[in-house]
C-alpha cells in the first residue's frame, strides 16, 4: 500500500515537472506593455493616430489606415473597453463550459483536467501563430497593445469556432445582390456588432461588418464591389494549415474572380460565396483540405449552406448529418424565394434573409428543433450587400437576428438610416419561455426522474405545441416509462406536421423500446413515405427495421434494410461518431450471410 502511495506522489510530482517544463516552453513571445495610448473625443468621435471611431444608431463603425501593426493598434486603442467587455465575456462562456466538464468528469479525469487544460491551451495557441501569416501577425499584435487584450485570447477566437451559415448572390440587371445570415451557437456574441473599415497601405480597402474583437472577415465588400461570406463545409479532421484570414487577404487583393481564383488556396474547410460587380456575377467556393471546386452562378442565382455544393465534394467530406433538414429546408427556401418573378430588391432581399417558414409550413418561428430556417434561433447576424448603390443593409441580434432592426448604411455618403423595424416576434413572450426551455433542457440531469418529471409538466403547462417542444416530451415521458403520454405527444406532433417524417419515426421508436414490432414497423414505414424527410433519418430508420427484422427473425427483410442502411450510410463521408452504426449493421449482415 505504502509503495503505490509513493509511486502515486512519485508519478504526480513528475507530470507537474513536465507540465511546467512544457508551459514555459509554449509561452507566447508577445505580451502587451504598459504604455497607455491617448484617443481624443470630439463631439462623440474618437481618434488616434489615423483611426477614428463613431457610433450610429448605436452600432460602432470603425475606421482604420497604415500599415499591419498601425491598424491593429488603432483598432485596439479605439475599441478598448468594448474588447474587455467581449473577452471578459468569452472567459465566462468557456469557464461554464468547462465546469460542466469538470462536474460531470470522474475523480482522476478533474485531476488531469487541472493540470493540463491550460498546457493544452498553451500549445495550441502555439500551433496558431505558426498559422498566421507574418502581416496579420502584427496586426494582431497591435490589436494585443492598443487593448492590452493578451494576444492568445485573440488568437483563441481567431481560431475558436466555425459559422454554421447560409448565403445567396442575386444578380438582377447589371445589380449584384448579396445576402447573408451568420448563425453561431454563443449568441451573446451578437451583442458585439461592429462595422470596420480597413484602409492598409498598398492594399484595397474594404468593410467587414463583423464582431468586435474578431480580426477575421466574416462578411465583406471591398472598393471594387467585391462581395465576400463565408461558412463551415464539413466537420471531416483535416490536415491543412489554413486560416480564417485568408478572407482578409482576398478582400485587400482581389478585384474580381480571376483573382480569387488565384488566392483562394490553403484553407481549411470552408464554403466562400463571392460576388463580384467587376463581373457582374458570382461563385461559391468549397474549399476543404486544400481542395477546391467552384461553382459558378447558373440562371443568375447561387446559394449556400453549411455543405459543400459540389456533389463529388460533398461525398467526399460532408458526413449523412450534414444532410439533415436544416441544410434541404434552407435551400428548399432558397430556391423558391429566389426563383420568383421578375423583379428583386432589397425588400425581398430581408424577406429571405428574416423568413422563418419551414417548407410549406408557414408563419411557425420554431418548426422543429429551433434552427432549421434561413432566419433561426442561432442567427447573430443578417447581411445584406448591394454594391452598385454603395449599400449595405444589416440586422444583429442574439437569436433571429432576421427580425431585428435593421440598418441602411450607404458607405459612399456614410449616411445611416432604420431601414426596418424590430418585428414584434421577436420581443413575444412565447419565444423568450421557448428560450428559456431550451436552456434548461441543456442542463437537465436526465438521471434524476424528479428533475425530469417536473420539467415534462412545466412544458406542458405552457403549452408550446410545436413539434420540437412535443418531440422533446415524447423523450421525457418515455424515459420516465409514461409511454401514455410519450404516445399523446407523438400524436400532436403528427397532427400538426402530417408531411413531417419526425412522428412516425418518433412513434416508431416508442414502439419498438416497448417491443410493439409490427406497431414499430408500421410506423416506421410511414416515416419513409413521408414527404419531409433526409438521407439521416432515412438510414437511421433503414438500420431501426433491420434490428426489428433480426429480433423477429426475418432475415429476408433484415438484409434488405441493413444493406439500405449501410449503403445510405457509405454515400457520405462516415464520422467517428457514426461507424459504430456502420460497424454494427456490418456485423449483423455477415452474421446472417
Amino acid at each position: 500500500m505504502k509503495k503505490r502511495l509513493l509511486y502515486l506522489v512519485l508519478l504526480t510530482v513528475f507530470l507537474i515537472i513536465i507540465f511546467v517544463l512544457v508551459n514555459n516552453y509554449y509561452s507566447l513571445s508577445f505580451t502587451p506593455s504598459d504604455r497607455i495610448y491617448q484617443k481624443v473625443n470630439n463631439n462623440g468621435v474618437a481618434s488616434f493616430e489615423h483611426g477614428y471611431l463613431e457610433y450610429k444608431e448605436g452600432i460602432p463603425f470603425l475606421y482604420v489606415k497604415g500599415d499591419s501593426y498601425e491598424i491593429g493598434l488603432q483598432y485596439g486603442v479605439l475599441l478598448q473597453n468594448e474588447m474587455k467587455r467581449f473577452y471578459a465575456e468569452a472567459d465566462s462562456v468557456f469557464d461554464a463550459m468547462l465546469t460542466t466538464i469538470y462536474n460531470k468528469s470522474p475523480w482522476y479525469h478533474k485531476i488531469l483536467i487541472k493540470i493540463f487544460t491550460p498546457f493544452v491551451m498553451k500549445r495550441k495557441i502555439k500551433s496558431f501563430i505558426k498559422r498566421v501569416p507574418e502581416e496579420y501577425l502584427l496586426q494582431l499584435k497591435g490589436m494585443s497593445e492598443g487593448s492590452k487584450v493578451p494576444l492568445d485570447k485573440i488568437l483563441s477566437v481567431t481560431f475558436g469556432g466555425d459559422l454554421q451559415c447560409s448565403s445567396f448572390i442575386k444578380k438582377h440587371g447589371d445589380r449584384i445582390i448579396h445576402g447573408r445570415n451568420a448563425d453561431y451557437e454563443m449568441p451573446f456574441i451578437g451583442k458585439y456588432p461592429l462595422i470596420s473599415h480597413y484602409n492598409k497601405n498598398g492594399k484595397y480597402s474594404y468593410i467587414d461588418i463583423g464582431i468586435i474583437g474578431t480580426p477575421f472577415v466574416c462578411t465583406g465588400i471591398n472598393e471594387h464591389g467585391l462581395t465576400l461570406s463565408w461558412s463551415q463545409a464539413t466537420y471531416k479532421p483535416i490536415k491543412g494549415t489554413g486560416t480564417m484570414l485568408i478572407f482578409n487577404k482576398i478582400m485587400e487583393e482581389c478585384r474580381n474572380l480571376k483573382d480569387v481564383n488565384e488566392i483562394s488556396k490553403n484553407v481549411d474547410r470552408f464554403v466562400m460565396m463571392i460576388g463580384s460587380m467587376d463581373d457582374r456575377s458570382g461563385a461559391a467556393y468549397d474549399i476543404v483540405n486544400n481542395e477546391i471546386v467552384k461553382t459558378n452562378m447558373k440562371e443568375n442565382i447561387i446559394y449556400a449552406t453549411n455543405r459543400c455544393l459540389s456533389q463529388n465534394m460533398r461525398k467526399k467530406y460532408n458526413s449523412i448529418s450534414d444532410m439533415d433538414w436544416t441544410n434541404i429546408a434552407r435551400e428548399e427556401k432558397y430556391k423558391e424565394f429566389l426563383c420568383q418573378g421578375n423583379e428583386f430588391n432589397i425588400k425581398n432581399a430581408v424577406d429571405i434573409l428574416s423568413n422563418t417558414d419551414f417548407y410549406n409550413y408557414r408563419g411557425k418561428l420554431i418548426p422543429y428543433r429551433g434552427w432549421e430556417t434561413i432566419n433561426n434561433q442561432n442567427t447573430l447576424s443578417s447581411v445584406i450587400l448591394d454594391p452598385k448603390f454603395n449599400t449595405i443593409y444589416f440586422a444583429y441580434n442574439t437569436h433571429f437576428a432576421g427580425l431585428s432592426k435593421w440598418i441602411k448604411y450607404n458607405y459612399k455618403n456614410n449616411k445611416v438610416f432604420v431601414y426596418r423595424k424590430e418585428d414584434v416576434r421577436l420581443t413575444s413572450t412565447f419565444l423568450s419561455e421557448f428560450l428559456k426551455i431550451k436552456q434548461q433542457l441543456r442542463n437537465l440531469d436526465w438521471e434524476d426522474k424528479v428533475e425530469v418529471k417536473q420539467f415534462a409538466l412545466m412544458i406542458e403547462q405552457a403549452s408550446f405545441n410545436n413539434s420540437w417542444t412535443l418531440h422533446v416530451l415524447w423523450l421525457l415521458y418515455n424515459s420516465l416509462g409514461d409511454f401514455d403520454k410519450a404516445e399523446k405527444a407523438i400524436n400532436k406532433i403528427i397532427e400538426l406536421y402530417p408531411d413531417l417524417e419526425l412522428g412516425y419515426d418518433d412513434m416508431g421508436d416508442l414502439y419498438k423500446n416497448q417491443k410493439k414490432y409490427d406497431d414499430a414497423i408500421k410506423y416506421f414505414k410511414k416515416a419513409l413515405e413521408a414527404p419531409i424527410s433526409d438521407d439521416e433519418s432515412r438510414a437511421y430508420i433503414y438500420e431501426q427495421l433491420a434490428l426489428i427484422y433480426h429480433e423477429i427473425g426475418d432475415e429476408t427483410e433484415l438484409r434488405n434494410y441493413g444493406q439500405k442502411a449501410l449503403n445510405l450510410y457509405k454515400s457520405y463521408w462516415v464520422p467517428e461518431y457514426l461507424e459504430k452504426n456502420v460497424n454494427r449493421m456490418e456485423k449483423l449482415l455477415k452474421n446472417k450471410n
